[in-house]
């Protein structure tokens, strides 16, 4: 159900995303590993552009679970070793990751990268079900904490917390259900817990045995990779976070992430995240 693997491998693996959807996968390490795999080509291909991959600004560095979580979505089963033999691209160098041309694209299987924003008909019955979500929501929270919504872990204690000088706009944020795994990036280990629930403020996780370590005000440096058991689409969230409260019992220690700023595109990413993977509605 969960699991805390430490990031000591050589290999880097890379992303690029559009909207926090990933579109492209890489693993590199100089001289001599340089592959990379999209949803259009989702068998690996040599690249020795990639090597400038690492010095792209909108590159996003994950572990190896983040990365094993990427290629799962893209129907691929990510190995500990490098692909033999894979077919080499010829390219123009050096690499412009920010403006591929229409030949690397097609090599690569990628789609030209739109700018079309969420349907407003899908984001207003979003944003309906959330306020209504939220007005069932009892508004009396303990100072400074979070008010507890009824669902299948209403059994649990609720944990009040100071909140310290979080803007009250994050605290209304009502999170939606989503069933499925968060992959919580830090400096040395990857935290991968079961995902309860998700807004653009924040996650909620249950691990069955969390490490100590696992505690209110723990940093993660990011990035966050999120995937859902009913859509395929993965977001990567390339921003920090930390854990603004913990409960454990029975059946695990639950645990909220508050993220740092997102950005309009990460912003966006989310919503498209929870249109696409729906589930029940929540709150913490």
């Amino acid at each position: 159900m969960g699991t805390v693997r430490s990031d000591t491998g050589e290999v880097r693996y890379l992303v690029l995303a559009e909207c926090a959807a990933p579109y492209l996968l890489a693993r590199v390490r100089w001289p001599d590993v340089a592959q990379a795999i999209t949803a259009g080509c989702p068998d690996w291909l040599e690249d020795p552009g990639l090597f400038d991959l690492p010095y792209e600004p909108h590159a996003v560095a994950v572990s190896f679970a983040q990365a094993a979580s990427v290629a799962a979505g893209w129907g691929r089963q990510l190995s500990d070793e490098p692909a033999m033999g894979a077919p080499a691209m010829m390219r123009r160098m050096p690499a412009n990751w920010s403006d591929l041309s229409s030949s690397e694209r097609d090599a690569l299987g990628l789609e030209p990268l739109g700018r079309r924003r969420v349907s407003a008909r899908r984001l207003r019955r979003l944003r309906a079900s959330q306020a209504q979500a939220s007005a069932s929501v009892p508004v009396a929270a303990p100072p400074g904490g979070y008010a507890a919504v009824p669902n299948r872990y209403s059994r649990l204690a609720t944990t009040t917390v100071d909140m310290g000088s979080d803007p009250p706009e994050r605290r209304r944020r009502v999170r939606v259900r989503v069933d499925g795994r968060a992959h919580l990036g830090s400096a040395y280990a990857t935290v991968s817990a079961a995902l309860v629930d998700l807004s653009e403020g924040g996650v909620r996780c249950v691990l069955p045995d969390a490490p100590a370590a696992l505690a209110p005000g723990m940093r993660f440096d990011g990035p966050f990779l999120l995937e859902a058991e009913v859509a395929t689409p993965r977001i990567c969230l390339a921003v920090p976070g930390w854990i603004r409260w913990s409960q454990g019992s029975r059946a695990g220690t639950h645990f909220g992430v508050v993220f740092g700023d997102l950005d309009d595109r990460q912003a966006e990413g989310v919503q498209r995240f929870l249109i696409a993977a729906g589930g029940r509605r929540g709150s913490r």
